[in-house]
């Protein structure tokens, strides 16, 4: 009986270690809490990709037109410039670039009876290295567009197309 209740408290307080652990290390949040994304998130939208004229062998730029959309509006999110906005290069051909974003060109248009649409036009290159510029590839180039607001990344989109 008394292994048993020996083995009981020992039970107990291994539980109440781990639990007290989890909570020092992630204070204010629980283990649900950081598994699902946040409801109120924005999204991004890639509305056009246009690879002309783009092609191997040369840096023009490739280019894309995104919207960020409040979840909490449904509304397109305007005003926003190149500090918004970072790329992540995910994947290229062999012996590929990487891709920067050159230019960010935010475009608003009014129609009567319908919604302020902001749209952001990018054109993006090869990477450059001490002056050499770098051309595509033939080949399939992966990207993750972020969305950023003051250092903090609120949402994401990752999207290819081929050159």
């Amino acid at each position: 009986m008394k292994k048993a209740m020996a083995l009981i408290v020992l039970l107990f307080v291994a539980m109440s270690v781990a639990d007290a652990a989890q909570q020092v290390s992630r204070p204010g949040n629980s283990i649900a809490s950081l598994q699902k994304p946040k409801l109120d998130a924005p999204t991004i939208d890639i509305i056009l990709i246009k690879i002309a004229p783009a092609s191997p062998g040369n840096s023009e730029p490739v280019n894309v037109g995104v919207k960020v959309v409040s979840s909490l509006t449904g509304q397109d999110i305007c005003g926003l410039d190149a500090t918004n906005f970072n790329l992540e290069t995910l994947t290229v051909p062999p012996g590929g670039p990487a891709i920067i974003i050159k230019n960010i060109y935010p475009t608003s248009s009014v129609a009567i009876n319908q919604p302020v649409s902001c749209d952001y036009w990018m054109d993006m290159v090869p990477t450059s290295y001490q002056g050499n510029q770098y051309t595509w590839l033939t080949g399939t180039y992966t990207l993750k567009l972020n969305y950023v607001v003051d250092g903090q990344q609120l949402a994401s989109k990752t999207f290819s197309f081929r050159v």
